[in-house]
């Protein structure tokens, strides 16, 4: 009897620490990166000037480990893998950005032809992960 307890115990502690068993949809798994928005723009003159054009569609929150949010709101899961981040799930899904080696936060969207274009998706520590973009 007190083994079946200490076992019934262990299972319990394993599974509150997310060991000893297989994984499931609710767990995040994947590549860690700053938590935030990661807000796209591209630049285009305007009097002279380069300003930013912003891109809504290719925008990005990330809200855990190998997690995303989109601009309206739907979540996902990604993979980061030698630089190039995928939406592996959810409405941004086969969504693939590059990563500037020397910049962990910044990100250009890759097309079907595995170019990047002029967009730019930046962690911008003023937007709420939570609210409206």
């Amino acid at each position: 009897m007190r083994l079946i307890m200490s076992v019934t115990a262990m299972a319990v502690v394993l599974a509150g620490c997310g060991g000893g068993g297989a994984e499931t949809d609710d767990e995040a798994v994947g590549a860690i990166l700053p938590l935030g928005v990661y807000a796209c723009d591209a630049p285009m003159m305007m009097g002279g000037m380069v300003v930013p054009d912003p891109q809504t569609g290719p925008m990005f929150g990330v809200t855990g480990p190998g997690r995303y949010r989109d601009y309206d709101g739907g979540t996902g899961r990604f993979e980061l893998a030698d630089h190039i981040l995928t939406m592996t799930s959810g409405p941004l899904e086969g969504t693939r950005y590059r990563q500037d080696p020397e910049m962990e936060t910044y990100f250009q969207p890759i097309d079907e032809n595995g170019e990047v274009g002029n967009i730019r998706c930046v962690l911008d520590a003023a937007k709420d992960i939570n609210g409206p973009w």
